[in-house]
């Protein structure tokens, strides 16, 4: 049976940092990428002309993928680059219609089994205490990021996107959040890959739980409460 775990957080957090790094430690792992840039390439002129129209085809291209993914690989783990609540919290944030039209759907979808729920998620959230890092204003001058979020007032963007993820998945039953802190610097991006890396691996194969003398430290850090 395929597991399935999601990567969600503020734009510029080091989700498809995190990805790549665990392409190369996990076998069996299939990465759906983001599905917004995947969107972006199909409607180029959206993300500037009609952010409302961009976030609908990327609700509607992600429950697509994630559903032709699942039936696709049947065994191994699959690791989405956000995924259908990130999706919902961008459009609790810029359009509350669009919202509640997305929100039945979903639900819907969760309620008939057309679509098999996460795991867990890894929530990716950002120590700003330092202010913005040289690493994280090179992430955000993307194109596509100053397109589609106020990269000018990053903070707020990483609240706002805290509390509006929090609301929506709190509309959904046994929804397993792990909020992982981290530094937006190197150091910091590669100490809690290696700790998300260590944590699938441990609740994927019983052998490496067993032997991985971390996990008393692992269960401290990663509680597996909701956000």
């Amino acid at each position: 049976m395929i597991k399935k775990i999601c990567i969600s957080g503020p734009a510029a957090s080091g989700k498809t940092y995190c990805l790549n790094y665990l392409e190369g430690q996990i076998q069996d792992l299939t990465v759906l990428s983001e599905s917004s840039r995947k969107v972006a390439e199909i409607y180029p002129e959206l993300p500037t002309e009609n952010i409302n129209k961009f976030r609908e085809k990327i609700c509607e291209f992600q429950r697509q993928r994630e559903t032709a993914a699942e039936n696709l690989i049947g065994d191994g783990i699959m690791i989405c680059d956000r995924g259908v609540f990130d999706n919902l919290a961008f459009l609790l944030l810029q359009d509350k219609n669009q919202f509640h039209k997305e929100f039945t759907i979903l639900l819907n979808a969760y309620k008939n089994k057309l679509i098999k729920p996460y795991d867990y998620i890894f929530y990716f959230d950002v120590d700003l205490l330092d202010d913005i890092t040289p690493l994280l204003s090179k992430s955000l001058s993307d194109p596509l990021r100053k397109a589609t979020i106020n990269v000018n007032n990053y903070a707020k963007h990483v609240i706002e996107f805290r509390n509006a993820f929090i609301e929506v998945t709190s509309y959904f039953k046994n929804i397993k959040v792990i909020p992982v802190v981290a530094k937006p610097d190197e150091e910091g991006f590669n100490l809690r890959n290696t700790l998300v890396k260590d944590y699938i691996l441990a609740n994927t194969y019983p052998a490496v739980r067993k032997a991985d003398k971390t996990q008393d430290k692992l269960r401290y850090i990663f509680r597996g409460q909701n956000l």
